[in-house]
């Protein structure tokens, strides 16, 4: 039984959002909701959904990549997922539309890293619902569970409405809001009584 409770920590976290605290002490991540992809006894991923990066759409990012000019969705906007490897490129989406490396992370959302993926997008015939970011978040063993035990973040159960959202001001109260937390009743300040 012990062992079987160990296991589900590492996996119960994928699929849900993370909700930064007032006690997140990082400015990258400050009032950050990430969508976690991954997370076992090694190593933890997720994607901040945010951040939108300042004036940088889907059109730039095709520019920047030498790609054909999107015919579709040139204004998009594109995210920072992350502070770590944030020239790669990632793609939360909706799961009607697979590439064959896309990777289901729930049951209606994937994630594509595929510069083919764009392309399907760029040409109007990909996913009907997606996020692009550049980066990822990422936690090695153990960082995220002692993080948690800080009370850095709350994690709840993620929505696509939420991932698709590009009201992102609304993203992180609306996430506190799942937990029943009011923002404005928030202290940076925490303890055990």
């Amino acid at each position: 039984m012990k062992n079987e409770k160990a296991s589900l920590l590492f996996t119960e976290l994928v699929g849900h959002f993370l909700v930064a605290t007032p006690q997140m002490n990082d400015p990258q991540f400050h009032q950050a909701v990430i969508f976690m992809c991954k997370h076992d006894k090694q190593t933890a991923m997720g994607l901040v959904l945010n951040k939108p990066k300042q004036n940088f759409t889907f059109s730039k990012l095709t520019e920047k990549l030498s790609f054909i000019k999107p015919r579709f969705e040139q204004n998009r906007i594109i995210y920072t997922g992350g502070p770590v490897e944030d020239r790669r490129g990632y793609i939360l989406h909706s799961d009607e539309h697979l590439m064959p490396d896309s990777v289901k992370i729930t049951d209606e959302i994937a994630l594509s890293m595929q510069v083919d993926m764009l392309s399907e997008i760029a040409n109007g015939i990909g996913p009907a619902q997606f996020k692009i970011m550049l980066g990822y978040t990422g936690w090695a063993a153990g960082q995220l569970e002692e993080e948690l035990r800080q009370n850095m973040w709350i994690h709840v159960p993620a929505s696509p409405e939420m991932i698709f959202t590009d009201d992102v001001s609304s993203i992180w109260e609306k996430a506190l809001g799942y937990c029943g937390f009011n923002a404005s009743n928030l202290s940076p300040q925490s303890g055990w009584a």
